[in-house]
């Protein structure tokens, strides 16, 4: 269900449109999740994720709906002792809901993804929801935070906060 999911969204991305827009973006990402461990030797515990990554963000900067692809690296900390670390893949879409005088926006997003280069644990796919905020510098440069609540499936479900915090480079 959710691998029809993401192929429906990246599908959805991809199609062609009469005009390329967009932008880059880099970001710092930082989360917990509680539940069963990532790793082969099972167990269950605490697990802090620190890392980062880029993204490419897919139209217009004045249009509500906009689309992301995301690649990042994770360090998935056990607070217990041990890391994990992990290559990540999402896709994702936002809609602005609120853009008060083109420089302070409001917008609820959704990212599916999987985790397909990872060390010592196991693949898994994940998915995250919440609300993001940003500010526009300039018609280039915007900067963002994200808060959302992340849902991971390998064998078993684990979830928890998770933080972006961010700039993007339009293109338009």
């Amino acid at each position: 269900m959710l691998g029809r999911a993401l192929l429906l969204l990246i599908a959805l991305l991809v199609l062609p449109a009469p005009a390329l827009a967009g932008g880059v973006g880099v970001f710092d990402q930082t989360g917990f999740h509680f539940g069963g461990a990532l790793r082969e030797g099972g167990g269950t515990g605490s697990w802090m994720d620190q890392g980062g990554g880029i993204e490419i963000f897919l139209g217009k900067t004045d249009h509500r709906l906009s689309g992301r692809l995301r690649l990042s690296y994770a360090a998935i900390i056990d607070l217990s002792g041990g890391v994990q670390h992990a290559g990540l893949f999402s896709v994702g879409a936002q809609v602005e809901l609120l853009d008060l005088e083109k420089k302070f926006g409001l917008y609820p997003l959704l990212d599916l993804g999987v985790s397909p280069l990872v060390t010592q644990i196991r693949f898994f796919v994940f998915a995250d929801a919440g609300i993001g905020a940003r500010y526009r510098i300039n018609d280039v440069v915007s900067i963002f935070g994200e808060l959302t609540g992340l849902v991971r499936y390998d064998k078993a479900f684990t979830g928890g906060p998770l933080i972006f915090l961010g700039a993007r480079f339009a293109i338009d």
